[in-house]
């Protein structure tokens, strides 16, 4: 008798830590499907736990079983956070901890509000469930991604899917939160089919049926555009483009003593890249350390290199002004053409929350960037075009890679192919630099250009218009590659002409079911 009443305690135990273990399983699923595990078949099924667990669920517990499932997916995917705090940010371990610990929570309310919007309006109802589980999801992820200076993308469920180019090729319609609508739409059609198989209406066949449908219609339009958008399909000549990885450690960039090493090992970087007759040669974001055009020696040897190699250098430099008595510093982007003069500057329009400027400053007084730079980086106007051997290329600085309605005005003003400098030397040797990289082969193929990206510690490399990545650096080597872009000279997309409609028809779709079921309850009396 002691032995069944021991038996039946653990078997209730077991019932009732189910749920929390399948939330568990399901974040752990979905950090094996981003860089640099790189499990993309995981995401059309990783959902499915979570949605196991909170099945029968009140909206309450499920909005807790989807914390669950933010705080495993969001603290280790993001888990290089604490190299950058730790190591440049000098704070103990145990507060950086805790700074990661509140970033993954604050993401981990989207994920918890999805799970209590979907228990909450769809109760039993399995049609509702299939139409309003995408939609959520990606209403969702585009408020968190794009509202204000602290939208945060990172780890967008659309850029799980980098390396599947058939899938991604979408985006030039409904930019990277359509593949996000994509994958949620596959998992939840597969868990309702799962959970419905038996049934005597055959609902099961009939949501698989329909799923199985939208994927491969996606599928076949993906497969179709990669050949339409391969590089040799393009009728311009190619240009060829030396990226310069100078592996600067980030101690030694501002500190004067370096200057010299610096400045000397970009120049011999730059000559080996110029045996190779590139039109333009690309250097990192803040490569050189000085303010370029403030600096007489440090912009004479700049504007002397760039006539000696007979070839213009877009490279990254900080920009300082008096204004109403104080110095505003921009982090910004230059091109030197190969006569030796300066042709144009680009300065960083969206900042790094806690690294170029402290949001709200009056009430995060104590807090101090982490940037050895002297008060907050001023913002820039508006997206700059550089001339580059008879094309126009637009530049992104770093962090603004990871906002596509940004890039994207870049290419509606023309330019032909996007040059992207970075600086990931603050992530160390994490999976952040990969997941980085990876957000640039969707905003490839939302406008249908190239991108050359050159980082400091890497990776740098190319994305080709269709999203293949293609002469890719290792981290933390000092490298002067050299490849090949073809330009774009085709009419822009869908995506850089209107932007993320997409996301505004998947946020008035959301909003239109909640008010519909909430009319039903009512009129059914079920509230």
């Amino acid at each position: 008798m002691f032995q069944y009443k021991l038996v039946l305690v653990k078997n209730l135990a077991l019932k009732k830590s189910q749920p929390y273990i399948l939330s568990v399983f399901s974040g752990v699923l979905w950090v094996l499907i981003f860089p640099r595990f790189n499990f993309e078949p995981l995401a059309w099924f990783a959902f499915i736990p979570l949605f196991m667990a909170i099945e029968a669920k009140t909206p309450q517990n499920s909005a807790l079983l989807g914390f669950i499932f933010g705080m495993v997916f969001y603290t280790c995917g993001l888990n290089w956070v604490n190299n950058t705090l730790i190591n440049y940010g000098n704070l103990p371990s145990m507060v950086s901890f805790m700074v990661l610990g509140l970033l993954a929570a604050y993401l981990s309310f989207y994920t918890a509000l999805f799970c209590y919007l979907i228990n909450r309006v769809c109760k039993n109802n399995r049609g509702l469930l299939f139409l309003f589980a995408p939609v959520l999801w990606t209403s969702l992820e585009y408020i968190r991604s794009t509202h204000s200076e602290l939208g945060f993308s990172w780890l967008g469920l659309g850029y799980s899917q980098f390396q599947t180019l058939p899938v991604i090729q979408m985006a030039e319609i409904t930019g990277v939160y359509g593949i996000s609508w994509l994958i949620m739409l596959v998992n939840i059609g597969l868990y309702i089919a799962l959970k419905t198989w038996h049934a005597p209406d055959k609902m099961g066949a009939q949501f698989l049926s329909v799923t199985l449908l939208v994927f491969f219609c996606w599928w076949g339009y993906g497969s179709s555009a990669l050949g339409r958008h391969s590089p040799t399909a393009e009728k311009t000549p190619a240009i060829v483009v030396g990226l310069i990885q100078g592996n600067i450690d980030q101690f030694m960039k501002w500190n004067p003593a370096y200057q010299k090493l610096v400045i000397s090992k970009y120049r011999d970087l730059t000559l080996k890249a110029a045996q190779s007759k590139p039109q333009l040669i690309v250097w990192p974001e803040t490569s050189l350390p000085l303010y370029y055009n403030q600096n007489p020696v440090g912009t004479q040897f700049v504007n002397d290199l760039a006539r000696q190699i007979q070839t213009s250098i877009l490279f990254g430099s900080p920009h300082k002004i008096l204004k109403d008595g104080k110095s505003i510093h921009y982090n910004s982007a230059y091109l030197v053409s190969e006569t030796g003069d300066m042709q144009n500057r680009y300065d960083k329009i969206h900042l790094v929350p806690f690294g170029e400027f402290v949001p709200f400053r009056k009430l995060l007084f104590f807090v101090e960037k982490m940037v050895e730079m002297i008060g907050d980086f001023g913002r820039g106007k508006k997206a700059t075009l550089f001339e580059v051997a008879g094309y126009k290329a637009g530049v992104s600085i770093c962090y603004e890679l990871i906002f596509p309605d940004l890039i994207r005005q870049s290419v509606k003003d023309g330019a032909h192919f996007l040059v992207n400098i970075t600086n990931d030397a603050w992530f160390g040797k994490s999976s952040a630099s990969y997941q980085h990289m990876s957000m640039g082969v969707l905003r490839a193929v939302e406008n249908r250009v190239p991108i050359v990206r050159a980082a400091n510690t890497g990776v740098s490399g190319t994305i080709d218009a269709n999203g293949t990545l293609r002469d890719e650096t290792d981290l933390f080597v000092e490298v002067a590659q050299i490849t090949q872009i073809t330009p774009r000279q085709r009419t822009i997309t869908f995506y850089t002409t209107y932007g993320d409609v997409f996301c505004w028809l998947c946020l008035f779709t959301t909003a239109l079911l909640i008010v519909t079921a909430k009319n039903n309850r009512r009129t059914t009396g079920a509230d």
